[in-house]
């Protein structure tokens, strides 16, 4: 037996597709919850630093498997 499962990523709607920092920002961008390209969603979370921001951004790109 394998120690990893080969698995299909899927992914649903609604999920974080990608992650940037604009300065203190943390930016989230969010395929649609229809499933419709017309109404994705960007989410901005304002942050103390560029550091924090780096860090926040680190975390959510960890939980969702981006790069």
């Amino acid at each position: 037996m394998s120690d990893t499962l080969d698995r299909e990523e899927i992914r649903m709607k609604g999920s974080v597709i990608f992650v940037q920092t604009i300065g203190t920002t943390v930016e989230l961008w969010m395929s649609s919850p229809t499933g419709d390209s017309s109404d994705s969603h960007i989410v901005h979370i304002p942050c103390y630093n560029t550091a924090q921001a780096e860090a926040v951004a680190r975390l959510w790109k960890g939980v969702w498997g981006l790069r």
